[in-house]
């Protein structure tokens, strides 16, 4: 059953609906994001607007913000939209979210040293930089890439997450246009849960809309010489003896190719070719790539009439809906999304000049009876002729720079203003924290590290050497320290202040790796320190543990943070920990005599 709603249009233009239910508070807000080149525009004006606004100028007020509160706040890009999103069991503190994300979104602060910081810089710096390296350096990626540049025609499928020679180039004006052209209020949609419009309304009228550029985006095209045209490049098998056939098919037949994969998939291995698993990016005529890579003597009629024998013999649930469900929903944003995605399913012919916030209980009905409608529909699929490309050649990856890493720029080392007033003004509620487990990429390094605390003890160590392992591979670190359990506690509070501290944030605000984070384990008793998709993951140990020690001289800033920490962990014991008590804990549990 649908829950009672609310419907407001904005001032400013933003639609707002407000869902009633017992389920915390929540936001979530859909901003169509077009790609319309392979630069991933999209997904770095996402960056950048979590980066600054006018209202949090700071790099690191996003991540003081959810170590400090209970606040979750996130957001994906996919090939025509943006999500953004949070959620608290606080009614405040989801305000306090909400404003960050409508002034990120309305009043963004674009500078030219964020777009090196969070984009590209010097090859293998910035943060979409090291998020893309990876994928880039994976062989079925390559592949992949190869494919997309492999066809050339106007209803191609673009890559949204962003071509590393493409975003490498963008520019200020490329990111403050595309941001102008599509991020206006009044072509957003809110949805919130338990959060009346009146609020939003006072957010809202603080915040100065720059939207004002009216110059386009101008889309950019895929360098080709660097790739195709290069002498010392040496053809590979796979790109001499094969071709691409591609078919363009409705989205709506998505989920039954996915379905079908594998027994697809065996079918076409008959024909010595490879048939690629269907992936939900779409064009603009909302058609998805189904791919087969094919020895250049195997013809397209042959795969066509293969295909098509086998959707004849198989003609179920062709036109059954994927879950277009984003993977980075948390359960809080999930009912959101789902409320969403039933109003725009079918608003166009539901929703009425003269619909007000009384009227929602006949939209949803309105709704309701169109969804039937549409389950009865059957839809007629006929396999169309596919289109046969020349097999480009896999694109060169420039090599990671092996000379010494480029040093990290003094931050000031300050707390969050919003964060200071939101504790002062008595508006933090006390939560449950959550504990949460170890990013799976750091499996490997865990059980090394895990290995390495037992060898120490077996060989007699020193105390406070055996009681921390550090371990790293070509792209991620790991310290692992043991905690007593008497201060497993203490350790979890200490973590909180660790990750809102600028000093220890650097390397990612300043794009030398992906995530950093300090993560107390539960189940082992450890407190773990993590790089991810580091440009020097060896150096950062040692850069960890200095900005360990500079905070634990940084009473002011201990003592600025302990306040929420404690509100945040919710536990009766810690109310009597001081400044000094943490600062302590810093200096004699986290920090070894040979560091």
């Amino acid at each position: 059953m649908t829950p009672a709603s609310q419907i407001k249009r904005h001032p400013n233009g933003l639609q707002h609906h407000n869902i009633n239910d017992e389920q915390g508070f929540s936001a979530l807000i859909v901003v169509n994001t077009p790609a319309l080149d392979d630069s991933g525009v999209s997904h770095a004006v996402e960056h950048l607007v979590f980066r600054r606004s006018a209202a949090f100028n700071h790099a690191e007020s996003l991540f003081q913000l959810t170590a400090l509160t209970d606040l979750s706040i996130n957001a994906s890009t996919h090939y025509n939209v943006t999500y953004y999103h949070c959620h608290s069991q606080c009614l405040q503190t989801c305000l306090l979210g909400l404003n960050y994300l409508l002034n990120g979104l309305l009043a963004p602060a674009f500078v030219t040293q964020d777009l090196a910081h969070e984009i590209y810089h010097n090859d293998c710096y910035g943060v979409i930089n090291r998020e893309l390296t990876p994928q880039q350096d994976d062989q079925q990626d390559k592949q992949q890439r190869a494919i997309s540049r492999s066809d050339t025609s106007a209803q191609r499928c673009y890559q949204y997450g962003g071509d590393i020679e493409l975003i490498s180039k963008l520019t200020l004006a490329d990111i403050t246009r595309y941001h102008a052209q599509y991020y206006q209020a009044q072509k957003m949609h809110l949805v919130t849960g338990n959060i009346e419009p009146t609020l939003v309304t006072s957010l809202l009228e603080s915040i100065n809309d720059i939207t004002k550029n009216k110059t386009p985006y101008c889309s950019k095209a895929l360098p080709k010489a660097d790739f195709f045209e290069n002498k010392h490049y040496e053809t590979t098998h796979f790109e001499a003896n094969n071709q691409l056939v591609r078919w363009y098919i409705d989205d709506e037949f998505y989920a039954y190719f996915s379905k079908n994969y594998k027994n697809l998939s065996h079918l076409i291995e008959s024909f010595d070719a490879q048939l690629l698993e269907p992936q939900y990016n779409l064009n603009n005529k909302q058609q998805f790539a189904l791919d087969i890579i094919a020895p250049i003597n195997c013809s397209e009629t042959v795969l066509s009439k293969a295909l098509a024998n086998f959707i004849l013999k198989h003609p179920e649930d062709k036109s059954v809906k994927e879950n277009e469900q984003p993977n980075k929903f948390s359960p809080e944003i999930i009912r959101l999304f789902d409320y969403y995605q039933t109003l725009m399913r079918d608003l166009e012919s539901a929703l009425t000049p003269n619909l007000t916030p009384n009227s929602t209980q006949g939209l949803n009905q309105k709704l309701s009876k169109k969804q039937s409608l549409n389950l009865n529909k059957q839809t007629a699929f006929t396999l169309e002729r596919g289109t046969v490309y020349p097999l480009q050649k896999q694109p060169r990856i420039k090599q990671q720079q092996t000379n010494k890493s480029t040093a990290l720029l003094p931050v000031e080392n300050l707390l969050l203003i919003q964060l200071s007033q939101h504790l002062s003004e008595g508006k933090y509620q006390q939560s449950e924290y959550k504990h949460r487990a170890l990013p799976t990429i750091f499996s490997p390094l865990l059980m090394q590290a895990q290995l390495q605390l037992i060898q120490h003890q077996e060989l007699g160590q020193r105390q406070d050497q055996e009681k921390i392992a550090q371990v790293f591979d070509p792209n991620h670190c790991l310290i692992l320290l043991n905690i007593n359990d008497t201060e497993q506690n203490i350790a979890i509070l200490t973590s909180f202040i660790i990750n809102a501290y600028p000093t220890f944030l650097a390397s990612r605000t300043q794009g030398h790796c992906y995530a950093i984070a300090s993560h107390y384990l539960t189940d082992s008793h450890h407190l773990a320190f993590y790089s991810a998709f580091d440009v020097d993951p060896c150096f950062r140990l040692s850069a960890i543990t200095q900005s360990l020690k500079t905070l634990s001289k940084d009473l002011q800033f201990i003592a600025a943070a302990l306040p929420l920490a404690k509100s945040k962990l919710n536990n009766v014991e810690l109310k009597s920990v001081t400044a000094d008590s943490v600062a302590e804990f810093i200096s004699h549990n986290l920090l070894t005599n040979n560091t």
